[in-house]
């Protein structure tokens, strides 16, 4: 395997490996009503750049040219950090895949 295929794998594990502890997590807390527990999809508590750096860390996002890139890039801080690494390790599967030499 490509060094760009490994990263990818190990980038996507990563990421469904977070989503599973959290969701476990949550599972574990919620023993009372189970058929209540799926009904609303949340994703207020899974953990995201922004709580995981501090806040003086992005203050370049204000300071970007265009409205649309200073939303686009509040957006991808914002985003689970389990969706991220799911996403970048698919870019770089494909990116593996359409490089590969046969």
């Amino acid at each position: 395997m490509k060094k760009i295929n490994v990263a990818g794998m190990s980038s996507l594990i990563g990421g469904v490996c977070l989503f599973a502890y959290h969701e476990l997590g949550g599972f574990m807390g919620k023993s009372g009503n189970l058929n209540a527990y799926n009904k609303a999809p949340k994703v207020a508590g899974h953990k995201t750049f922004y709580e995981l750096f501090h806040e003086d860390n992005f203050d370049w996002i204000d300071s970007l040219p265009w409205g649309f890139l200073r939303e686009g890039t509040d957006y991808v801080v914002n985003m689970p950090l389990w969706l991220l690494m799911v996403i970048a390790g698919s870019f770089l599967l494909v990116i593996g895949g359409i490089f590969i030499k046969k």
